[in-house]
């Protein structure tokens, strides 16, 4: 299913492991040489700079193309239908499809640029189709649609953008069809973005190191982010609230608020404790993100000491905690640490060492064959003899 080489895309995830342990002076250069020159990697792939610049130039060359064609195509009146921009999408498509397969482009600027243009340009036309002069867009199909394109794209490319809005498209197709319902969806929305998010995080986490989805690993934690957020934000009482105003169209009082504040301010620590628990960094990370919006969502609604009071004993509260941490973690504890982390653990399960062996002695040069022990041809000096020996 995915557009790149797997043989290449393999290879590039030795190479990339290979490099960290260069740098930590676990293998020479020779080394490095042989293992790369034995495994090589076929994608253009160039430095970030060029990638941008590649990534402007592509969508400016396809901004007057398609104005090109545009205008060449307006006598016919066909522009003004949704099929123009889903056409234009399609033929952008099919360049990415063309750099990929034949020029063999691998996150170069040009398949980013490609890729995001098409997914614009097929989801501004289907917008316009589901659309209504009268009511406007209608979300509910328009997610779906979005959903749908968007996991396609994920699977063929691999790309963390689609990625994350696939994710949100499928909460947001979600939450339109509870929408549909009625009232009663409306009320039980938070529980069921709730179960939802929860339950694609742990498909995504379960299956992220499952070997026949190592190419998108990056997609998998990206989709691992979005739900934590999206659990999060499903039961934050200012967002439940909020939301519940715009719906009704009148501020009233929400049922299980008490639910909802313990969920607002307990929920970041929940992520932290199991991140330092099974080490995850993406919980650790996403629960300490998440506690200054608990913070922020308390202090909207209860005003307990001025702000700059409340932000100066916040960030003296902070930097003691970290200092603390920070002196505390030096030599490690329960397996975690404030040191760098050692990447090396990373890639186990490929046996980079089996790797750098096999290739070492594969160059070792092979000693010649045994004919006997022969001696001979030297003298020393003594009694008049000659000094060579």
């Amino acid at each position: 299913m995915i557009a790149y080489n797997k043989t290449w895309l393999a290879n590039r995830r030795l190479q990339d492991e290979l490099k960290k342990d260069l740098e930590h002076g676990r293998i020479t250069k020779a080394e490095f040489d042989s293992i790369t020159e034995k495994y090589p990697v076929g994608f253009y792939s160039p430095n970030l700079l060029v990638r941008v610049g590649l990534f402007i130039l592509t969508c400016v060359i396809i901004l007057f193309a398609d104005g090109l064609l545009s205008l060449m195509a307006s006598g016919s009146g066909i522009i003004e239908s949704f099929g123009w921009l889903i056409f234009l999408g399609l033929l952008s498509y099919l360049a990415l499809e063309l750099m990929v397969n034949n020029k063999f482009h691998y996150r170069s600027g040009v398949d980013d640029a490609l890729l995001f243009i098409s997914l614009c340009l097929l989801v501004g036309g289907f917008a316009i189709m589901v659309s209504d002069i009268n009511i406007g867009v209608n979300y509910l199909p328009l997610s779906l649609v979005v959903l749908l394109l968007t996991l396609f794209l994920s699977l063929r490319f691999a790309d963390m953008l689609t990625a994350a809005v696939c994710c949100i498209s499928f909460f947001a197709f979600i939450f339109y069809g509870c929408e549909k319902i009625g009232a009663v969806g409306l009320t039980v929305v938070p529980f069921i973005m709730m179960l939802a998010s929860a339950g694609m995080y742990w498909l995504s986490n379960t299956n992220s190191s499952r070997p026949k989805f190592i190419n998108y690993e990056n997609c998998l934690i990206i989709v691992q982010i979005v739900c934590l957020l999206t659990l999060y934000a499903a039961g934050n009482y200012y967002i439940v609230q909020t939301l519940s105003d715009e719906l009704n169209g009148q501020h009233k009082p929400i049922a299980f608020s008490a639910f909802f504040w313990v969920w607002t301010i307990f929920l970041p620590f929940v992520y932290i404790w199991f991140g330092l628990k099974k080490k995850d960094v993406i919980l650790l990370r996403t629960g300490l993100v998440l506690t200054a919006a608990a913070v922020a969502t308390f202090r909207t609604y209860y005003h307990v000491l001025p702000t700059d009071v409340m932000l100066t004993l916040a960030g003296a509260l902070l930097l003691g905690t970290a200092y603390t941490v920070m002196k505390y973690l030096k030599t490690p504890k329960h397996g975690i640490t404030y040191a760098d982390p050692d990447e090396a653990n990373l890639m186990d399960n490929l046996k980079i060492e089996s790797f750098i062996v096999a290739e070492t002695f594969s160059h070792t040069p092979t000693p010649p064959a045994a004919e006997g022990v022969k001696f001979g041809g030297g003298d020393f000096g003594g009694g008049g003899s000659s000094g060579g020996f």
